[in-house]
C-alpha cells in the first residue's frame, strides 16, 4: 500500500461509522425516554407553552446557535493565530470542525488532539510544529478551566453552585469526583506550563528519566516522543510576543464564553431567569464540564444529560429537564457530527489529491494515539 493510501486509511479509521453510530444511539435513547417521561407523568404542556411562548423559545434557540457560532469563530481565529496565519480561513475552519468531530466520537479524556496533529501535518505544517500547536491549544483550554472554576465559585458562591446536588443520592461521590478531576487537571496544566515556558529542558530530562524506569518502560517510545514534542513546542513558542499571547487568550475566552452561553440561552428559552440565576447557571457549567472530562462515553453522551439533570432541574419546568438537556446537546454537540460526516471527504479530497494531478506526496508517519484534547 502506498504512503498516501496508508495515511488516508489511517484518518478514515478514526472517523469510522461504528464510532458515529454510538452518540446518535445514546441521544435517541435519551430522547425516547424523555418522550416516555412526558407521556407518563402527565406533564402540563399547556402550562409550559403559556410560560414559554413559541416566539420566545425560537428566539432563544436561535441565540443559542448564534453563541455556538461565536465559539467556533473563537477556535478558528485561535487556529489562525497559533499557525501564524499559515492556515487560510477555510483550512482553519475545516481543521477546527474536524477536530470537534473527532472529539465528539471519543471520550473527552482521549479527545481528538492526535487527529488534529495529523490534519495539521497534511496542511503542510511540519510534524514538530503541528504537535507544538496542539500542545499550546490544550494548555490554553486547560488554563481557562482552572481559572474559571474558582472564579465561578467566588462569584456565584460554593453553596449556590452545588445546591442542586445536596441531599441527592451520590452527592458526596459527585463532589469528590469533581474536586479530584479538577486537581488532576490543575496538576496537568501546571506541568504543561513548566514544560512549555519555564523549565523545558528539565521537564524533558525528567520525562526521559521516568520512561527508563521499570514501571514506565512499557510507555518508553510514547514517553520519549512526548518529551521531544514538548521541548520542541517550547522552542517554538517561548519567543512569541505578549501581543501574540493576548490574541490567543482572547480567542480562547471568546470560544469558551460562547460554549457556556449556549446552555444559558436554552434555559432562558423555557424559564424566566434573573441575572443572578444566569450567573449561577453559568458557574454550574464549570462543574459540569470538569466532570465531563472524565466521562467514558463518546463526547460525554449520556453523562452530559445525566449531570445536566442534577445541576439544572430547578431551572426546568417539572419533568422537562431531559428535554432541555436534549435541546442543549442538539445545539452544542450533534451539529459537529452532522457537519463532520460530509466535511471529512471534502477535506480528504483537498489534502490527498489524485496522483495524476499531484503526484506522490510524503508525510511524516504519525501514530494516532490517546493524548487528550
Amino acid at each position: 500500500m502506498s504512503k498516501m493510501s496508508s495515511d488516508r486509511q489511517q484518518i478514515i479509521q478514526q472517523f469510522r461509522l461504528s464510532r458515529v453510530i454510538w452518540p446518535f444511539l445514546i441521544g435517541a435513547l435519551i430522547l425516547a425516554y424523555s418522550v416516555y417521561q412526558i407521556s407518563n407523568e402527565e406533564i402540563d404542556l399547556d402550562a409550559i407553552a403559556a410560560q414559554s411562548p413559541w416566539p420566545t423559545v425560537i428566539t432563544w434557540i436561535l441565540v443559542g446557535f448564534g453563541v455556538m457560532l461565536v465559539r467556533d469563530i473563537g477556535y478558528i481565529w485561535r487556529m489562525r493565530i497559533l499557525t501564524d496565519h499559515q492556515l487560510t480561513w477555510k483550512s482553519a475552519l475545516q481543521i477546527t470542525l474536524l477536530w470537534e468531530f473527532a472529539s465528539a466520537l471519543t471520550p473527552s479524556v482521549v479527545g481528538g488532539s492526535a487527529v488534529a496533529i495529523f490534519m495539521l501535518i497534511k496542511e503542510k505544517i511540519s510534524a514538530g510544529r503541528s504537535a507544538a500547536i496542539v500542545f499550546i491549544t490544550i494548555f490554553l483550554d486547560e488554563l481557562f478551566y482552572i481559572i474559571a472554576v474558582p472564579l465561578a465559585l467566588l462569584v456565584a458562591g460554593h453553596g449556590e453552585v452545588f445546591e442542586m446536588l445536596e441531599g441527592r443520592s451520590g452527592f458526596g461521590a459527585i463532589v469528590t469526583t469533581f474536586w479530584v478531576a479538577y486537581s488532576v487537571l490543575a496538576i496537568y496544566t501546571l506541568f504543561l506550563a513548566f514544560a512549555l515556558f519555564f523549565k523545558p529542558a528539565s521537564t524533558k530530562g525528567l520525562l526521559m528519566w521516568l520512561v527508563y524506569r521499570r514501571p514506565f518502560k512499557r510507555w518508553q517510545v510514547a514517553g520519549e516522543k512526548l518529551a521531544e514534542d514538548l521541548f520542541n513546542a517550547s522552542h517554538e513558542f517561548r519567543q512569541k510576543s505578549w501581543r501574540y499571547w493576548m490574541r490567543a487568550w482572547a480567542a480562547t475566552l471568546l470560544a469558551w464564553l460562547g460554549r457556556y452561553l449556549v446552555l444559558n440561552a436554552v434555559l432562558a428559552a423555557f424559564t424566566d431567569l434573573t441575572l443572578a440565576e444566569h450567573i449561577t447557571a453559568f458557574a454550574r457549567q464549570t462543574v459540569m464540564f470538569v466532570l465531563l472530562i472524565i466521562a467514558p462515553t463518546p463526547g460525554g453522551s449520556g453523562v452530559a444529560e445525566y449531570v445536566f439533570g442534577h445541576l439544572f432541574s430547578a431551572y426546568s419546568p417539572a419533568g422537562f429537564v431531559l428535554v432541555l438537556a436534549t435541546v442543549w446537546r442538539l445545539i452544542s454537540y450533534y451539529p459537529y457530527l452532522f457537519v463532520g460526516i460530509p466535511l471529512l471527504p471534502l477535506w480528504l479530497r483537498r489534502v490527498f489529491p489524485p496522483r495524476s494531478k499531484a503526484g506522490p506526496r510524503s508525510t511524516p508517519q504519525l501514530e494516532i494515539g490517546p493524548p487528550g484534547k
